[in-house]
């Protein structure tokens, strides 16, 4: 099967108007997240990327670390990879799924397996920047306090 009758046969047995790979890219919102669907002739497989979101500025690279530990054997990731567009600067997660195996059922328990990834590592992400901005909060608190007390302003 090719790339734009195997996404016909899927936006068919799901109702998804709108869904044509002819252009071989495809854009489908599943729980408000974005998935872009790619075809790869080189490998002949289809690509999932789904946007995870920019990185932290002060996270001193832990997000990172979490990344590319989820990525070791795919195992906090369910077969999906997770990257850096070098376009954006985003984090993403990737899935391929090869084009010999795949049919809709496949492609549809593929797809909700990638949409529950994105949604977790969204939520890690969100997490650390809840954490940066409490950390920050906290120091801004604490520096000010104590340019109060060097400046003389106040006494002790």
């Amino acid at each position: 099967m090719e790339f734009n009758e195997l996404l016909a046969a899927f936006a068919a047995e799901y109702g998804i108007k709108g869904l044509d790979g002819a252009d071989g890219a495809a854009t489908l919102e599943v729980d408000g997240l974005r998935l872009e669907l790619l075809d790869d002739p080189a490998t002949r497989s289809v690509l999932a990327c789904a946007e995870i979101g920019l990185p932290p500025p002060d996270a001193d690279g832990a997000f990172g670390e979490m990344m590319l530990q989820g990525n070791f054997l795919l195992r906090a990731t369910q077969g999906a990879t997770l990257c850096q567009n070098p376009e954006t600067g985003a984090y993403a997660i990737v899935r391929s799924f090869p084009l010999a195996l795949a049919d809709v059922a496949s492609l549809g328990a593929g797809l909700e397996s990638l949409v529950n990834q994105a949604e977790n590592w969204r939520n890690i992400l969100s997490g650390i920047r809840q954490a940066e901005t409490a950390r920050a909060a906290a120091s801004d608190t604490d520096d000010s306090h104590h340019d109060m007390l060097s400046s003389g302003f106040v006494h002790v």
